[in-house]
């Protein structure tokens, strides 16, 4: 079996991409179109740690922002409205 480390430092090595950041977020690309329910997981994740809003989140999982906020709903995640401050982004992460 083949060290993933090794495949993605060979396939940058190859000349096909710039760095191993680009072929992971090739390879990121690709599993999330194979897998689109892990778009929504992926948004939802990123939302409830503050990494994204409410809008992005839900240009990431690849629905409307109203269809979004039920998906959260379902889900029981709320977040107040707005920005967080750094120290709430830091809270939320370690949750």
């Amino acid at each position: 079996m083949s060290n993933v480390d090794d495949d993605i430092t060979a396939l940058r090595d190859s000349g096909g991409y710039d760095s191993e950041e680009a072929v992971l977020e090739d390879a990121l690309r690709a599993l999330l179109a194979k897998r689109p329910e892990l778009r929504t997981e992926l948004a939802v994740t990123k939302y409830r740690n503050g990494d994204v809003s409410l809008n992005r989140a839900a240009e990431l999982a690849g629905m409307a922002p109203a269809e979004f906020t039920e998906t959260l709903s379902e889900r029981g995640i709320k977040r107040p409205a707005g920005f967080l401050s750094a120290d709430d982004r830091d809270e939320a992460h370690r949750r």
